[in-house]
């Protein structure tokens, strides 16, 4: 059972943060997971060293977001259980162990699928609990701005763990590589549990205590306000799965074997837009910055077909990186500003479904066009979904449709 929640508001005080402690500890501990994940976009090149195809590659990267979906109706009930940091602080831990799993695998095999499925379950359910745990840190009206703030946790990962992950698998292979992972994913559960208890609202100093979720899936699934995002999310999802699965891959059939690059500096665009992007969405309007960031992502994720052309891979990471800095929090702020408090845990089993939803189609279906087609133009396509999702939440939107800039 857990602890009585601590006033964040006498701690944030005593801290002189705007964020307070739990913040910091919860964006430090999304860091070292995303850290962990980032690391994981290079595990293809391993597959392709035991020669795997691009259909079985998909199949093996989408089996994680298969076992993450299926375990997800679990994460409701064990955060109203337990608490969303016991949830995720203990979760964290076991995966610590499932990463240290792919150390011996060194063929393709139902244990390869075992261990993906495995890690994509725990992890997953895991990263639920985290968001959840967001929801009650971000002030109501400044959604925008404390989102660009936490965002930083995915994008700064995503700049870095590419290189570090080269430099490891060149220097001590992949065992090197897989410790790395481990001794993060570590980090983060250390990090999660170190936050005092399931923290109060933000934004209310003496709240009444939150209740649990009182909506059912199907209620939040059918909300007007939420469904247009809901499909937006999937549609993201979906365009961006190839970044993760078939960037390295393409990139090394090209000639290109500093992967690396691209990923660096889709990230620090990402993060240079984010540094300054939310008092931008909070006096535009989250819904008003929605639709152009999807379209300059969709145009980001399919010039990734042209790799091989001078410059080509490095301009779509920085055109790519800036649509999704702005994307990304203006989505998620979306979604927790939508949903009333006692509402979160739900909600967020949700939006992380739908989003594993694409992460899980996508490797399969489009890893299907690339064995067919080619990667060029499987990066087209993946483009065109993005650039689908701006004109489906154009149309769809309500909100979009009243709201005016400040």
């Amino acid at each position: 059972m857990a602890a009585e929640p601590e006033n964040t508001a006498n701690l944030e005080s005593r801290l002189g943060s705007s964020y307070g402690r739990s913040f910091w500890l919860l964006f430090g501990s999304t860091f070292a997971l995303n850290v962990s994940s980032n690391l994981f976009v290079l595990y293809p090149l391993q597959l392709v060293a035991l020669g795997a195809s691009a259909t079985v590659i998909g199949a093996i990267i989408g089996a994680w977001s298969v076992a993450s979906l299926a375990a997800r109706p679990i994460s409701g009930p064990l955060i109203d259980r337990y608490g969303r940091r016991n949830v995720a602080a203990r979760l964290l831990a076991v995966d610590t162990l499932v990463v240290a799993l792919y150390m011996p695998i060194h063929s393709i095999g139902w244990h390869i699928y075992a261990v993906r499925a495995l890690h994509g379950a725990i992890e997953g359910t895991a990263r639920v609990a985290l968001f959840a745990l967001l929801y009650d840190l971000l002030p109501r009206g400044r959604e925008g701005t404390a989102m660009a703030t936490f965002s930083l946790c995915g994008m700064g990962p995503a700049a870095v763990a590419p290189y570090c992950g080269e430099l490891l698998i060149r220097r001590l292979g992949f065992g090197g590589f897989f410790a790395a992972a481990i001794a993060v994913t570590a980090a983060s559960s250390l990090m999660v549990a170190m936050i005092p208890a399931d923290v109060r609202p933000h934004s209310q100093p003496h709240p009444a205590p939150v209740p649990r979720d009182s909506r059912s899936y199907a209620q939040l699934f059918a909300d007007p306000g939420l469904m247009p995002l809901w499909i937006v999310t999937v549609l993201f999802s979906l365009s961006i799965s190839p970044r993760l699965s078939f960037v390295a891959p393409f990139a090394y059939q090209r000639g290109i074997t500093q992967v690396g690059t691209y990923f660096a500096i889709y990230a620090v665009l990402g993060m240079s837009v984010r540094l300054f992007s939310g008092p931008v969405m909070d006096r535009v309007g989250l819904e008003r910055m929605l639709p152009p960031s999807m379209m300059v992502l969709a145009a980001g994720i399919a010039m990734i077909g042209a790799t091989g052309h001078f410059g080509m891979l490095d301009l779509a990471a920085a055109v790519g990186g800036i649509g999704h800095g702005y994307l990304y929090p203006a989505l998620s702020a979306m979604v927790i500003a939508r949903t009333e408090i006692g509402a979160t845990g739900r909600s967020s089993g949700i939006y992380q479904s739908l989003y594993d939803v694409g992460s899980m189609v996508g490797p399969y279906a489009l890893g299907a066009i690339a064995g067919a087609s080619g990667y060029a133009p499987m990066f087209v396509v993946a483009g065109m979904l993005s650039l689908a999702g701006a004109i489906y939440f154009i149309a769809a939107d309500p909100e979009l449709r009243v709201r005016r800039p400040a």
